[in-house]
């Protein structure tokens, strides 16, 4: 196994980044709890603490399946992925929609985590919000699924879309955009191709070929 050390930092960094505002949060509130007498204020100051602590451990669950060997697990399924991808969301401006009914059956490994790193990455090109649409299609290993994010702005640089290809030569690589080429791995190991493309100021379809 070829082991990319860059790489590893970058992810580390990102999930530093994405990390380090809830657990910071989590130690404010319990300083303050610590000498606040004002009912109202240790109230807020608990109710700081518990938010924080959750969207911590949220984003510890889902990076965990997205980045990590628990999403290539069998047992990590379709109605896993989207559980922790609405948890992911939770609390900001972007929503989740078009979740089928009945979920696909006989995924391949690794199929889950596809879809959980994709709606994480499309929720990014949404800076002021707006709404994840996923389609699903097929079964078994010719399940396929759509995201198409729209909103008021779309923000998705040439770099992103040059790194879903999983080639770390397309674009330099830093903590923004590792994402999109761990993206793109998980799809090449899977056999599958990613296809982005923009349409207009507000539309962005993310398929999976």
């Amino acid at each position: 196994m070829k082991i990319d050390l860059a790489v590893l930092e970058l992810t580390c960094s990102r999930l530093c980044h994405d990390l380090i505002s809830p657990i910071g949060a989590v130690n404010n509130g319990l300083e303050l709890l610590e000498d606040e007498q004002d009912p109202e204020l240790v109230a807020e100051a608990r109710a700081l603490a518990a938010r924080s602590a959750r969207r911590a451990s949220i984003l510890l669950q889902a990076y965990r399946c997205a980045l990590g060997n628990a999403g290539n697990q069998a047992s990590f399924g379709f109605g896993e992925a989207i559980k922790l991808a609405r948890d992911y969301l939770e609390g900001g401006r972007v929503t989740l929609s078009g979740v089928p009914a009945m979920s696909p059956s006989d995924l391949p490994g690794g199929w889950s985590k596809l879809l959980l790193v994709g709606v994480i990455l499309l929720s990014e090109t949404l800076p002021r919000g707006g709404d994840l649409a996923l389609s699903v299609t097929g079964e078994g290993e010719a399940a396929r699924f759509t995201i198409t994010a729209e909103g008021s702005q779309i923000v998705f640089a040439d770099d992103v879309k040059m790194l879903l290809s999983g080639d770390s030569g397309a674009a330099p690589l830093d903590a923004r955009n590792v994402l999109a080429y761990l993206t793109g791995l998980v799809a090449t190991r899977l056999k599958l191709k990613i296809e982005a493309s923009q349409h207009g100021v507000g539309r962005l379809d993310f398929r999976i070929l």
